[in-house]
Parts: structure tokens; C-alpha cells; sequence
């Protein structure tokens, strides 16, 4: 049995060509998590898509670079959906949404462990 195991990979690639098509930007740079990166003005060869893209750098007509997330919010960003100032609100509320998951998660873990704990024990 043949399992597809490179989801996250795929849909950072996917996001990618979203953004490098429909963007109000340029793509300056493409950053990836072994820690080369691939710059479209320099290098004409494509990447790997197998290769997990962490950061995408758009550069706009006056040279102003900003750097994004292959994500759904950096995808809006792209499209002019949202400001950057927006962009960076709404991943910080993200990253301290899956904070608040992770912390939940292992209180649940605990209190299981210790409910079983007390019922085998006493």
C-alpha cells in the first residue's frame, strides 16, 4: 500500500504558484526549510515541489520587500485582500490559537493520566 506523505509540501508548493500567479507582487525570493533559497532573478531553473517552501519574499514596484507565509494569509496578502500590518495581526492570532490548542491538548492528556491513576490505583 502506497500512502501520499508529502501533504504539507504539496499545498506550501501549491500556495506558491497561487501567489507567484495572482500576486500585486513580484516574488524575490523563495526560502526553503533545508535552508537554501531560490531566487527567480538569478536562478531561471525551477525547484524541487517536493521541497518545503517556508517563507516567500514579494517585492513591490518601490523596492519594499515582505516576507510571507505559504499559507492562506499570505495568499490574501498577495492578492491585496489585506495590508501587511493586517497580515502579521492575523498570523500572530493564529500562532497563539494553536498555542492554546497545543497547551489544551496535553491538559486533556494529563487529566486523563491522572484519572486513570486514581482509578487503578485506590
Amino acid at each position: 500500500m502506497c500512502i501520499n506523505n508529502d501533504f504539507i509540501e504539496n499545498h506550501s508548493y501549491r500556495v506558491f504558484e497561487e501567489i507567484r500567479k495572482n500576486s500585486l507582487y513580484n516574488v524575490a525570493r523563495v526560502e526553503f526549510s533545508e535552508g537554501y533559497c531560490w531566487e527567480p532573478q538569478f536562478q531561471t531553473s525551477q525547484f524541487n515541489s517536493n521541497d518545503l517552501i517556508t517563507k516567500i519574499i514579494l517585492e513591490d514596484e518601490n523596492k519594499n520587500y515582505f516576507t510571507v507565509n505559504p499559507d492562506d494569509f499570505g495568499l490574501r496578502f498577495a492578492k491585496g485582500e489585506i495590508n501587511y500590518k493586517e497580515y502579521l495581526k492575523f498570523q500572530k492570532v493564529d500562532d497563539i490559537k494553536w498555542i492554546g490548542y497545543s497547551i489544551l491538548g496535553v491538559g486533556i492528556l494529563i487529566a486523563m493520566m491522572f484519572t486513570m491513576y486514581v482509578y487503578f490505583i485506590n
